[in-house]
């Protein structure tokens, strides 16, 4: 099956560049220049009931609060501030009560929305005999002269994540995040990155996807790597690190920044204060990604592991992921019994998770 970064080449290729676009598809948002004195940024997403949330347990609030912050998130990546959002949704026949299904919708986009001091200013309503469905585009504009781009890392910047990675859908902090917008104007006003993207797929991922569009590799520095606490710390030290290497929905930012922030106290005392870390560089071995030991003994190549649209089918469940036949399904805890977890895709089960078309018969063991 193709991969999302193959079928985003071949839009590429079929879709180039022509003005005012200067930056199209393949970044976090494409940047468009209406006159020689201003860039504006575009960003979108759209998010689905049963993929991105799961309006079982998540509230409407909190998913059109996603729905604009993951937006947000982009923006951030870009050195951008947002100005106006544009709302597009679809809406199950089934809903039971639409009046409190939209009341409680757009609380969620509405506080979050005056939180960053922008507004709605349009967007789209429809009904179908489908899942919810929303698609949020927001308009931006830069903190500094220009956005900064996933494509302009260079050999011998430092690599930085704005705060630790992995088991975010564990406690639900993929609905509550906050976008890193106030620390992505502090680093776009006083150190100018040369390249930041979000980490919303995996930073191993996100990682090779900037470093392919910079044509240049990195080396991680495995210790250095932040993971966060929503990981259990039951697991072996291998198991979590593969957590904030590949779980996702961390949307923190990846930033690589000129190697002399190193060596500077006031930039090392801020983005520690802000949860920030230092967790590698950039090579001219492009196209490739190294995680290394911290004392250098012990090096492998980083496998691109995440979140990719048309190969994996990631669902909303309390206990990270798996890697079973080259393709990242979910797992559950084992608090939970065994059963489909949708349709003909998965079966859940408190030691593995596999395709239903591998398991002719309830075969799970448990």
């Amino acid at each position: 099956m193709t991969s999302e970064r193959d079928f985003l080449r071949k839009l590429q290729a079929t879709f180039p560049i022509r003005p005012p676009v200067v930056t199209g598809i393949g970044d976090d948002g494409a940047v468009l220049r209406p006159d020689e004195n201003s860039d504006q940024v575009i960003v979108t997403d759209m998010l689905l009931d049963g993929v991105h949330f799961d309006l079982k347990t998540t509230s409407p609030s909190l998913a059109g609060r996603k729905a604009v912050a993951v937006n947000l998130s982009d923006l951030a990546a870009m050195g951008c501030t947002p100005e106006s959002a544009f709302v597009s949704i679809a809406v199950p026949r089934s809903v039971p009560d639409y009046e409190q299904f939209l009341k409680s919708l757009y609380q969620g986009i509405q506080e979050i929305a005056s939180q960053w001091n922008f507004t709605i200013a349009g967007g789209d309503t429809n009904s179908w005999d489908g899942p919810f469905a929303i698609n949020v585009c927001l308009t931006g504009r830069p903190y500094a002269e220009s956005p900064v781009l996933r494509s302009t890392a260079q050999v011998g910047d430092v690599l930085a994540v704005s705060g630790p990675l992995g088991g975010s859908l564990c406690r639900d902090r993929h609905l509550t995040f906050e976008p890193r917008l106030r620390l992505s104007e502090w680093l776009c006003r006083h150190w100018r990155p040369s390249a930041m993207m979000d980490i919303s797929d995996g930073l191993a991922i996100d990682l090779s996807r900037m470093m392919e569009a910079s044509g240049t590799g990195a080396v991680l520095w495995q210790d250095s790597i932040p993971i966060h606490a929503d990981v259990a710390a039951s697991e072996s030290h291998a198991d979590r690190l593969q957590h904030a290497l590949s779980d996702g929905e961390d949307f923190e930012l990846l930033v690589a920044l000129p190697a002399d922030v190193r060596d500077c106290a006031d930039f090392r005392n801020y983005w520690q204060a802000a949860g920030g870390q230092l967790i590698g560089e950039v090579t001219a071995d492009s196209g490739k990604c190294i995680l290394r030991s911290s004392d250098g003994m012990s090096s492998r190549e980083l496998e691109s592991t995440g979140w990719q649209h048309f190969w994996s089918i990631r669902k909303l469940v309390r206990h990270g992921r798996k890697r079973v036949n080259e393709t990242v399904w979910p797992m559950v805890c084992c608090r939970d019994h065994c059963e489909p977890l949708h349709e003909s895709y998965l079966v859940r089960c408190c030691r593995r998770a596999s395709p239903l078309s591998e398991l002719p018969r309830w075969a799970c063991g448990c």
